[in-house]
């Protein structure tokens, strides 16, 4: 007899522990199936798996399949409570289409992710859904807020008080427990830190201060001015002697480098050519993380770090950082915008280097 009802069952191959399923102690059913749409942003895609413990107490010995987009699969690696995590390209879609499910949440707002849910067989949907005039729907009552975020500017921007945590608890109809992100880092992630670390000889004695340079490609308005890091890095080494850390991706590349090269000391670039989960082995070792709004700053909220969080065009309150660190915002008349570009970067350059500084010692 073969079990294709079994997790471990492959079909092509044999499974892991290579037997024959009759008799197999190893045989263990998927018990309820939850799919979880949610493709991106990545820092979107890691703030949801905040999610996975709810819904694991929603359904317990549940498997929980994820289809994201396929630059986000490295962040769901290694994750413990997630069964299979699905690429979500064409080749995966119809695999997906083909199963049933007991339940469906869909957090995208997309056409192709709201299409998918709507064409899955599945007794219990929630979130977003697309309707029979190929425009944005939804699935359940409690999204209704979720919904009418992305249409009322007002009640995003100004009314709004949830956290992203809290609306999507709300949408799944899943009692909301403040519950960490989670991500998992392995040794082999952290190497290429602790190497680093070695052949720098950098020995923990004083505070580590990390800083992410950079704010991604899709809001330029994140970005907190050159001049402002510069100053930072000065009050850092001058006067509390911290060890500055700078953090970011090939964008970052000549800034860094020349924040490095100006400091007089107890600077280090940490290199702008590691993989996604060999930056977050660097995030792990600092006692305190400087970003904007961005990829870096969610990896940071994962890793359990205390972070100083800065926002111009963003919305703060949709950010959790589970009591560990502060958020800046300085509440121009014009922010938030949801801006990609602006003239004059007021927003950002408004949180001054001294707001940081303080926060940063606050916190030490």
């Amino acid at each position: 007899m073969i079990r294709n009802d079994c997790v471990h069952f492959k079909g092509e191959t044999p499974c892991v522990y290579v037997r024959l399923c009759e008799g197999c102690p190893n045989f263990e059913p998927f018990g309820t199936k939850i799919l979880l749409i949610k493709r991106a942003a990545m820092g979107d895609v890691l703030r949801t798996t905040s999610l996975l413990p709810g819904l694991l107490r929603k359904y317990p010995g549940g498997s929980i399949f994820w289809a994201v987009d396929e630059e986000s699969v490295v962040l769901l690696k290694q994750n413990p409570l997630i069964r299979r995590v699905v690429p979500f390209t064409p080749e995966h879609w119809l695999p997906l289409s083909a199963m049933t499910f007991d339940a469906l949440i869909c957090l995208d707002k997309d056409p192709a992710a709201t299409a998918l849910a709507a064409s899955i067989e599945c007794p219990a949907k929630f979130g977003f859904g697309l309707n029979e005039h190929g425009n944005l729907s939804i699935f359940n009552a409690p999204s209704d807020y979720a919904y009418r975020l992305g249409v009322d500017n007002d009640l995003k921007f100004f009314k709004n008080r949830k956290s992203y945590q809290e609306i999507i608890y709300e949408m799944a109809e899943v009692e909301y427990r403040d519950d960490p992100y989670v991500f998992v880092l392995t040794d082999e992630d952290r190497a290429k830190a602790r190497g680093y670390f070695k052949r720098r000889r950098i020995r923990k004695k004083r505070p580590a201060v990390g800083l992410n340079t950079g704010a991604g490609t899709k809001f330029t308005t994140k970005q907190w001015p050159s001049g402002h890091y510069r100053r930072l890095i000065r009050l850092l080494t001058g006067k509390i002697k911290a060890d500055v850390f700078l953090l970011g991706g090939e964008r970052e590349r000549l800034l860094n480098r020349s924040l490095e090269r100006e400091a007089e000391k107890n600077v280090y670039n940490t290199g702008n050519d590691h993989s996604l989960r060999e930056f977050s082995g660097f995030i792990e070792a600092m006692d305190v993380v400087v970003s904007s709004d961005s990829l870096g700053m969610h990896l940071a909220i994962a890793l359990g770090k205390s972070v100083v969080a800065l926002f111009g065009p963003t919305c703060p309150q949709e950010i959790s950082l589970y009591g560990r660190g502060t958020k800046l915002f300085a509440g121009a008349d014009c922010s938030p915008c949801y801006k990609s570009e602006c003239p004059d970067m007021r927003c950002m350059k408004a949180i001054s280097p001294e707001q940081v500084f303080a926060e940063i010692e606050s916190i030490l």
